[in-house]
């Protein structure tokens, strides 16, 4: 994915441009890409582990609570440095999620500030493990 400005991205809503994007609140999405999203286009792309949290906090008050945390202390992180984690700890990570792609479901996607600036995020939650089906067909879209 080309790198690009959001404020150049086509839509009035942040709904709007993330399903330019790919991106809606109700599917999912495979984790690869949305650290692609992340890295092109400047917003965050979060992962919940846990689904009470995911569904019924919101980002902002999130990072708030768990604001003196370490990142992979809290509930959630953010999907390039789960990515960059587990490449890290298991070079075959990157080989085994082109061969079983990690989808992930999209719970929310909104904004957030950080001072003056306004940061859109794409909320997602994380499978379970019953969840994996080694032999089903990838669910959503992701183009290498």
């Amino acid at each position: 994915m080309k790198k690009q400005s959001w404020n150049d991205i086509a839509g009035d809503s942040v709904a709007e441009k993330m399903q330019i994007l790919g991106i809606t609140v109700g599917k999912k999405t495979d984790v690869r890409k949305l650290g692609e999203i992340t890295d092109a286009v400047g917003v965050e792309a979060v992962l919940y582990f846990e689904k009470d949290l995911a569904e019924t906090s919101t980002y902002e008050a999130d990072l708030k609570d768990f604001a003196g945390e370490d990142e992979f202390n809290r509930p959630f992180v953010l999907a390039n440095s789960f990515i960059r984690f587990g490449s890290e700890n298991d070079p075959s990570f990157p080989s085994r999620l082109r061969e079983f792609p990690m989808m992930i479901s999209i719970i929310e996607v909104s904004e957030r500030r950080d001072g003056s600036r306004v940061i859109p995020y794409i909320k997602g939650m994380m499978p379970f493990l019953d969840e994996f089906d080694v032999d089903a067909e990838p669910e959503g879209t992701f183009i290498e």
